[in-house]
């Protein structure tokens, strides 16, 4: 049996995808950037930020919509748009009863006075963010340890109660292996240079035999 916490979790992941979920009878509930600001007054710049606001008048469904919740609950398009009305209905019930409803990271709505929907938008946050809070609380280096001919410092970093060691390889010994190499080479190069220089400095050269014609060439009178 399908609840309304189900489907509103189910929503709120096809808002954060299309940033976008309308409601029948209820209404839309899009997400807007807002652009980078200039406070001249303190003389800094209010980073972009994001605000979710609600349209009572956007109410019609995206067919996409269904869609999604059929295949997320493998059910056809026809019982996913009969789950949406059956959410909408229970929203506007509590909501008529002066209840109000909380909806996890989109906000809180209820009726006023007057009897018209009224959304408080959460404060957008990042929630796929690891949190950094308390990570880096304090870091030390101890005595490098010993690993075969070369030393590997070591850091260690606690996290709460738990520690972290963390081993990093000295930048001199990439380098010392990039200049061998390059040594090896260099030296290969000029060793078949000297040996082509002086095979041709060794090579004797035989003068042919004289021509023919030469050879039969009459004597002086």
């Amino acid at each position: 049996m399908t609840t309304t916490a189900d489907t509103a979790e189910l929503l709120r992941l096809f808002f954060i995808q299309r940033y976008a979920v309308n409601l029948p009878g209820i209404g839309g509930f899009r997400l807007n950037r807002i652009p980078a600001q200039a406070d001249p007054e303190s003389g800094s710049i209010v980073a972009p930020s994001y605000i979710i606001v609600y349209d009572a008048l956007n109410d019609v469904p995206q067919k996409d919509m269904f869609a999604y919740i059929a295949e997320k609950k493998d059910i056809t398009e026809w019982e996913a748009i009969g789950v949406v009305n059956q959410f909408s209905q229970e929203l506007k019930d509590t909501l008529r009863n002066g209840h109000k409803f909380e909806w996890d990271g989109i906000g809180s709505l209820e009726n006023n006075d007057a009897g018209q929907l009224v959304f408080d938008p959460v404060t957008m946050r990042y929630p796929f963010y690891p949190s950094m809070k308390g990570v880096y609380e304090w870091r030390k280096y101890r005595e490098p340890e010993t690993h075969g001919n070369y030393a590997m410092p070591v850091a260690e970093m606690e996290v709460g109660e738990e520690t972290v060691v963390e081993a990093r390889a000295s930048w001199w010994i990439w380098a010392a292996v990039i200049a061998a190499v390059s040594l090896m080479l260099i030296f290969f190069n000029l060793v078949r240079n000297e040996y082509r220089f002086s095979s041709a400095r060794d090579t004797k050269f035989t003068p042919s035999a004289m021509p023919v014609q030469y050879q039969n060439k009459p004597a002086d009178r």
